[in-house]
């Protein structure tokens, strides 16, 4: 699962059975500091519910075709979820945590 913005919409005029009614959008990726990263895709709307400049998740490859009410339709990336809200804050504090090393022997270094 990635990150990636909506900047565009798909329409087509002919599509696979299995895919009526399925949105078409075009998404750019973005890296970890949600900076776009590589050239703009097309993803089907598997949330049926995202829209332009939304923050979203993609997935690619085979899974994203099992995202759909049809499965095994031919699609390469599914937009599967809509980003509400991203907490960039460390899950702790590096200056107040004491770090230290437990190390539990194992049976091979107490035989030696």
């Amino acid at each position: 699962m990635k990150f990636a913005r909506v900047i565009g919409n798909l329409v087509a005029t002919q599509k696979v059975n299995g895919l009526d009614g399925v949105k078409f959008l075009i998404v750019q990726p973005l890296d970890i500091h949600r900076q776009p990263a590589g050239e703009p895709y097309v993803a089907v709307d598997a949330t049926n519910q995202a829209g332009m400049d939304e923050l979203v998740f993609v997935i690619a490859s085979k899974e994203a075709g099992f995202a759909l009410p049809i499965e095994f339709v031919p699609v390469d990336a599914a937009v599967v979820g809509i980003v509400d809200d991203v907490d960039d804050r460390p899950l702790y504090d590096t200056a107040s945590v004491a770090w230290r090393v437990f190390l539990v022997p194992s049976e091979k270094t107490e035989n030696r």
